[in-house]
């Protein structure tokens, strides 16, 4: 009967640990488009790692591109030194699959269009492929989230306007999902609001 390795075992254990503990501090976004774009941008200087994802790779290299240029142009202008920079980029990883991207991080960050169908079709994917517990983030505008999010207790909404942002629940947000979304507002934003139902909170 073979001995088991312990050592083996512990560090297995470990790296479980670790995988955990690396994707309670990661952002996955969902789309390179412009939307997609910011975000990562801003997660990524917030000091989150950032999980990039689009299913083409020539969209992914324009998008980091144009994240490089945009903090090297930050800080040239002496916004930020340069080594915030570089280490604001070197946080953003890339991945051509949803389920790549969301099973890395417990913040997933979805950026499709502002269709009921699309939601609904992305908020169900990401039901099934998200690892537990993970919040999803969504850039719902002009569709209810109720609506669209119907008892779903991990659905957030959130958007930027300059440097402030909106924290938006549906009926259904849970409390937890809340405060994980107005710890992402703080830091990625210099100032948010809380709104349900579009009242103020």
């Amino acid at each position: 009967m073979p001995v088991p390795d312990v050592h083996k075992d512990k560090v297995r254990e470990q790296d479980v640990r670790e995988d955990a503990a690396r994707a309670d501090d990661t952002v996955a976004v969902i789309g390179a488009g412009r939307v997609g774009r910011e975000l990562a941008r801003r997660a990524a200087m917030a000091g989150y790692r950032v999980v990039l994802e689009d299913l083409i790779p020539t969209s992914l290299e324009r998008a980091t591109d144009e994240i490089r240029l945009y903090l090297d142009t930050a800080a040239a202008a002496g916004h930020l030194p340069q080594s915030e920079a570089d280490e604001a980029f070197a946080r953003i990883e890339c991945a051509t699959s949803i389920e790549g991207a969301a099973r890395r991080a417990r913040i997933v960050m979805e950026t499709g269009p502002d269709e009921f169908e699309s939601k609904l079709e992305m908020f169900c994917l990401l039901d099934r492929i998200c690892l537990p517990g993970t919040v999803i983030i969504s850039n719902c505008h002009t569709l209810d989230l109720t609506d669209t999010a119907a008892k779903a207790e991990s659905i957030v909404g959130l958007y930027f306007d300059g440097d402030r942002a909106e924290v938006h629940c549906s009926a259904y947000t849970s409390p937890k999902a809340l405060e994980v979304a107005k710890q992402l507002a703080s830091r990625m934003a210099k100032s948010y609001v809380v709104t349900s139902d579009g009242q103020a909170k």
